[in-house]
């Protein structure tokens, strides 16, 4: 019997955000914030270099767990992490990510580039694309509802 081999691929997504950089930030790195658009499920983050996040949640197929570890945070600027993905304990996935935030106009450009290493069976590449790809568009939802405490009151 003839394993699957890994595999070894990478891809980036960027989004433009009309919100400023200081306000995507945060949707990165409080934990409260980024709870609400990361995803359903059970959510811990400690965002510090050497920190850790884990989100776990289950649907029809069993329990999907995320754990991820921080390797480099520049305030307002980088975050460079590693995850790895499992379902039911078993892990399919584990990549190397890092979010680079850039003024863009009066919005901020998000950069995200993955590379990552498959373990069959997986969703692959295609998954964790449109993973992203969904998460970027909920933040993008999060961030045009999470109006600053100040802009609120004027």
């Amino acid at each position: 019997m003839t394993e699957a081999s890994i595999v070894h691929d990478s891809f980036t997504l960027e989004r433009i955000y009309p919100n400023c950089r200081e306000h995507v930030w945060s949707a990165w790195s409080m934990p409260a914030k980024k709870a609400k658009w990361f995803g359903d499920g059970d959510h811990s983050m400690d965002f510090r270099v050497g920190g850790a996040e884990r989100v776990s949640s289950r649907n029809g197929m069993g329990e999907h767990v995320n754990e991820t570890r921080y390797f480099e945070i520049v305030e307002g600027e980088r975050i460079v992490m590693a995850y790895s993905m499992a379902m039911n304990g078993r892990i399919h996935s584990v990549s190397l990510a890092t979010v680079v935030l850039a003024d863009e106009g009066g919005g901020t450009r998000l950069t995200f580039t993955e590379q990552m290493c498959v373990i069959p069976p997986s969703d692959g590449i295609e998954g964790r694309r449109h993973g992203w790809g969904d998460l970027l568009a909920a933040l993008q939802r999060f961030l045009a509802n999470d109006v600053p405490k100040a802009a609120a009151v004027a």
